[in-house]
């Protein structure tokens, strides 16, 4: 069983004729305060009697202008009625007439310009019963209800995300207005002021129940809970996520990302109240508040009967036959368990005639909806036991009330003097209306736009974007993230290091042609980091081209002959330090042409940067080689040797007045010992293949075209 307690500290009860007046309806028919009691004409005494009709006209106090009646007592048998009028006189507008219990815990308030209230009691034949009211002055406590959006629950949030939340919708008596907000977000935190919207982030994962207390201009709160749950995702698990990983230039690897949401579990949260401490005040009821949060939001009392197991008074007193006591729910629904009777009574052991605040020792008393041993009055008499009771009314009065938010518990003392405490009062909920362990999980999609990485060399997404394909290009660190948003639209990340290894080498041939001289092959490693002992490296070619390569097992050899264009192959193993097993294996090619030479058999000069020259490519391979054209009468157009300081081949760039038609050259080769290969376009396309030594001398002649067309 769970039992929620509130301690109430010297709660001393005393009657109205001690610190306010009673006004007994049968001698008094004109009275203005705004204190006081209006009894009937048994008082403390007795009842009322047969055939009594009586009236009275209370007027509040100057300046007042609101007179309020709230009914403690109201127990009409059905031969009586008691009519209240809203004026000065029995000629002002019906407020209703009443019999029974109908006006008990009720409030009846003026609403006319003299503020007054007018009463008329008739009892019938062998009429007994009893009423009492206290008078006060202004409105009574209308109480305003508190309404919180956005209305769905439970509103999920992330750690560190701001949660919106407006309770402008909360509604008030009419004439009033909210003047205060009060939240408690559930974390220990609160805020407070006169806006009814406010932002809050929370720093922890977990379930967090936010209440609002939300004051009037009528000085007046809610009772309601609001309940409102807020579910702040828990940081997830990466646990299957690649971590930080050692690669090879150029080589692909598949990263994994991973996500799994993490169970939040926790008992509920109750909220027990603190004690209270009721004042001396005898112009009023006593009140003491519990407020629970406990339950399901928005569960309420289906069954009493079942539901609740009973109410539960510690307390001490030394005249049972002038309280009446009273259990109020959250929504104003109540239960009356005791209404006066049982006169002299005692409850628990009083300090019986001392006026001071000191408290006798209280006993243990309960109200049951399965007990049979009657009524507080029917068992009175020397002093009341400590034991279980029925009500005075049946516990389905509180059908429909919210379990959740503030109940509360009224004890009047209406007549002689006396005193007495509560020391402790609680309401006992049948043990499966209490909410289980509160869990959660959330959860991420196996999609791309919930899951998916992002990196710099990603080159396959795969099906999901969880399993993805890298190759780094280049050596140095890069940075990897997985994404992981949650079904609370949560984003988490996980990020990971590649540090991409290897060596990417610049092959190069100088020259790049072999021309008879020797041609020097190099592979610049492009990584001073590299120590050349973690490496094993080696020259290669394939094909019968002739040539021949000295030092293949070093980064620079020197090729000596070729008869044919080759491509030389440079494959580096690099055995990784400090990473065992991880060797990181290149090839990288370089072509070494021999030397060709192609003469042109025709050129545009029209300074429209296309073949606007007469070029003879591959002759600067051959130095002191000469180019000499002449025109069709024999006249020298230009005579050309090859420098073996420069690179660029024999060109003829004619002035702009030399005319259109067919030149005749003569190109003188050297070639030494090289292999020569010749393409003449005018005569010879597929070139000719001459080995020799010295020089070897062409003719021929091409056409300068001013206009292509």
């Amino acid at each position: 069983m769970k039992k929620v307690i509130g301690i109430l500290l010297a709660f001393a009860t005393f009657s109205f004729s001690a610190f306010s007046q009673e006004i007994n309806i049968s001698t008094v028919s004109d009275y203005s305060s705004c204190e006081g009691a209006v009894v009937d004409s048994g008082q403390s005494a007795a009842d009322y009697g047969a055939n009594e009709n009586h009236s009275i006209t209370w007027c509040p106090e100057a300046p007042e202008t609101i007179l309020n009646f709230y009914w403690v007592v109201f127990d009409l048998d059905a031969a009586s009625t008691l009519t209240i009028y809203d004026g000065d006189s029995n000629a002002a507008p019906l407020i209703g007439t009443f019999t029974g219990t109908e006006l008990q815990g009720q409030d009846i308030t003026s609403t006319n310009v003299t503020g007054c209230l007018t009463i008329e009691f008739v009892s019938g034949p062998n009429s007994v019963g009893n009423f009492g009211a206290y008078a006060s002055c202004g409105e009574p406590c209308e109480r305003p209800f508190a309404i919180v959006i956005p209305d769905n629950q439970p509103l999920q949030a992330c750690i560190g995300e701001d949660v919106y939340l407006s309770a402008a919708e909360s509604t008030v008596a009419v004439g009033q207005d909210i003047i205060s907000w009060e939240w408690n977000f559930g974390d220990g935190t609160m805020g407070e002021g006169t806006d009814p919207t406010i932002t809050h982030t929370y720093s922890q994962p977990g379930l967090y129940v936010i209440d609002l207390d939300i004051t009037d201009s009528n000085e007046c709160s809610n009772l309601n809970v609001i309940d409102y749950q807020v579910l702040v995702s828990t940081n997830p698990d990466f646990t299957g996520t690649s971590g930080d990983l050692t690669m090879c230039v150029g080589e692909e690897e598949v990263i994994t990302g991973q996500v799994q949401g993490v169970l939040y579990t926790a008992d509920p949260s109750v909220d027990f109240g603190d004690g209270l401490y009721i004042p001396d005040d005898q112009t009023q009821c006593f009140y003491s508040q519990l407020t629970f949060t406990n339950f399901y939001p928005g569960a309420v009392v289906n069954d009493a009967n079942n539901d609740i197991v009973n109410a539960f008074i510690n307390f001490e007193h030394s005249y049972m036959g002038d309280l009446t006591i009273t259990f109020i729910c959250p929504n104003g629904q109540s239960l009356l368990v005791h209404q006066q009777g049982g006169a002299g009574t005692y409850l628990g052991v009083p300090i019986d005639n001392d006026a001071g605040e000191n408290p006798g020792v209280g006993w243990d008393y309960y109200w049951a909806p399965d007990a049979t041993n009657g009524t507080w009055e029917a068992n009175a008499g020397g002093t009341l036991p400590a034991g279980t009771y029925e009500s005075v009314q049946p516990f389905s009065n509180l059908n429909g009330c919210p379990l959740n938010g503030t109940w509360e518990i009224e004890v009047c003392d209406l007549w002689s003097i006396d005193n007495g405490f509560i020391f402790d009062w609680s309401i006992e909920f049948a043990p499966e209306l209490y909410p289980e362990a509160v869990s959660f999980t959330p959860t991420f999609g196996d999609d791309c736009d919930s899951t998916f990485w992002a990196g710099p060399s990603v080159i396959d997404l795969g099906d999901d974007c969880s399993d993805v394909v890298i190759s780094p290009q280049i050596p140095g660190v890069e940075t990897y993230t997985f994404y992981g948003i949650n079904d609370f639209g949560c984003q988490y990340t996980q990020s990971m290091e590649v540090t991409a290894v290897g060596v990417a080498p610049l092959v190069t041939a100088n020259p790049p042609q072999f021309c008879g001289t020797s041609v020097q092959l190099n592979a610049d490693l492009n990584n001073d980091e590299i120590n050349l002992d973690d490496c094993t490296f080696n020259w290669d070619y394939s094909g019968s081209t002739g040539a021949v390569l000295e030092g293949v097992n070093t980064l620079d050899p020197v090729l000596t002959q070729m008869d044919y264009p080759t491509e030389f192959t440079f494959t580096l193993d690099y055995n990784v330090p400090n990473v065992p097993g991880l060797v990181c294996s290149n090839s990288f090619s370089v072509l070494v042409e021999t030397c060709e030479i192609t003469i042109p058999n025709v050129f545009t000069p029209n300074d429209d940067a296309i073949n606007d020259r007469w070029i003879v490519e591959g002759l600067s391979s051959y130095p002191g080689s000469k180019v000499i054209v002449y025109d069709r009468w024999g006249v020298e157009m230009c005579n050309i040797e090859v420098d073996p300081n420069s690179e660029s081949d024999p060109t003829w760039d004619p002035d702009p007045q030399v005319s259109e038609g067919v030149y005749f050259y003569v190109i003188e080769i050297y070639y030494g010992t090289n292999d020569l290969i010749v393409i003449d376009q005018f005569d010879n396309e597929e070139g000719s293949d001459i080995l020799g030594e010295g020089y070897e001398s062409y003719t021929g002649s091409f056409h300068l075209l001013r206009d292509p067309n």
